[in-house]
C-alpha cells in the first residue's frame, strides 16, 4: 500500500467518526437518518447525471450492497437508541474488520500470520471490554447485540462493495448509483411512516443532511482505497476511526471517564493495526 492510500484510509476514519457523532447528536434517531440519507440523496441526484452510470457488471453488487446499506442503517439506528455513542461505534466498527479477514480465510484463501490471530486477539478483548464495561447494564447490554449486528453488516458492505467497485472500474460511479438508490428508498419509508411529522428545526436539520454529506464523502474514499489495496488492510485501516469515537464520546457527549472507555478503543485500535500488518 503506498502512503497516500494509508492516509487517505485514516482520514476516511476521522471522518466517519465525526459524522456518526453529528448522527448521534440528533436526539430522535429516526429523524437523524432520514436527514442523513436526504444529504446523500440531493449530493448524488444532483451528481449522478454527470457522473455516468458504473460497467453492467457491478449491478448485481449494487444490489446486495442496497440491502446490506439499509441493513447497517436500521441496526446502527437501534444501536444509537440503546447504547453510548462510545461503547456502540467502537463495537460495531471493530467487530468489522475482523469478520471481513475471517471472510477472505473462508472464500478467499487469505491466510493470518501469527500477527494477524494476535490482532484478532487484540479487537475481540476490546470489544468485551467496551461492551462491558462497568456501569452498562441491562438496557446498554441490548444497545451491545445492536452494535454487533451492525458490525455483521458493516463486514458485508465492505466485501460486496470491493468487488463491486472492481468490476465497476470507478468508484465515483459505483458511489453515486449505490447512494442514489439507497437513499431514495430510505427516504420512501420515511414518507410512508411519518409523512411530513418528522421535519425538525433548520438547526437540526442541517446537522443531520451536513452529516450525510460527510458520510458520503466518507465512503467514496473507502470505495477509491479499495481499487488500489486488499479489502481487509483498508478495512482495518479505517475502523481506526474508534479511537476518535471514543474521545467524542468522553469530551462531547460526557460519557464516563476517559481511561474507562479509550484503553478498550484503544486496544481495539491496536488490534487492528496488527491484523493490518499480519
Amino acid at each position: 500500500m503506498s502512503t497516500t492510500v494509508v492516509l487517505v484510509v485514516l482520514g476516511a476514519g476521522l471522518i466517519h467518526a465525526i459524522w456518526n457523532a453529528m448522527a448521534k447528536s440528533i436526539h430522535d434517531q429516526f429523524v437523524s437518518f432520514a436527514l442523513l440519507n436526504l444529504g446523500v440523496a440531493v449530493v448524488c441526484w444532483v451528481a449522478w447525471p454527470f457522473i455516468g452510470l458504473p460497467r453492467s457488471a457491478a449491478f448485481v453488487y449494487l444490489g446486495f450492497s442496497i440491502a446490506c446499506h439499509v441493513g447497517y442503517e436500521l441496526f446502527l439506528m437501534g444501536a444509537y437508541r440503546r447504547a453510548n455513542f462510545s461503547q456502540s461505534y467502537p463495537i460495531a466498527r471493530g467487530i468489522a474488520p475482523l469478520l471481513v479477514s475471517v471472510a477472505g480465510l473462508l472464500f478467499a484463501s487469505e491466510h493470518l500470520s501469527a500477527r494477524g490471530l494476535l490482532g484478532i486477539f487484540g479487537i475481540v478483548l476490546g470489544i468485551i471490554s467496551l461492551a462491558f464495561r462497568r456501569g452498562g447494564g441491562l438496557s446498554n447490554l441490548h444497545g451491545v447485540y445492536w452494535a454487533l449486528a451492525t458490525g455483521v453488516a458493516i463486514a458485508s458492505y465492505t466485501v460486496v462493495d470491493g468487488l463491486g467497485v472492481r468490476a465497476s472500474h470507478s468508484a465515483p460511479r459505483y458511489a453515486a448509483m449505490l447512494f442514489a438508490i439507497e437513499s431514495f428508498v430510505w427516504l420512501i419509508g420515511v414518507v410512508a411512516r411519518q409523512h411530513r411529522g418528522w421535519w425538525p428545526g433548520t438547526r437540526v436539520a442541517a446537522i443531520g443532511m451536513g452529516a450525510g454529506v460527510l458520510s458520503m464523502v466518507g465512503y467514496v474514499t473507502v470505495l477509491w482505497a479499495q481499487l488500489h489495496a486488499p479489502l481487509g488492510v483498508v478495512s482495518a485501516l479505517r475502523e481506526t476511526g474508534v479511537l476518535w469515537a471514543a474521545l467524542i464520546g468522553v469530551v462531547v457527549f460526557r460519557e464516563g471517564r476517559l481511561r474507562r472507555i479509550v484503553l478498550p478503543a484503544a486496544l481495539v485500535v491496536a488490534g487492528i493495526a496488527l491484523l493490518s500488518i499480519g
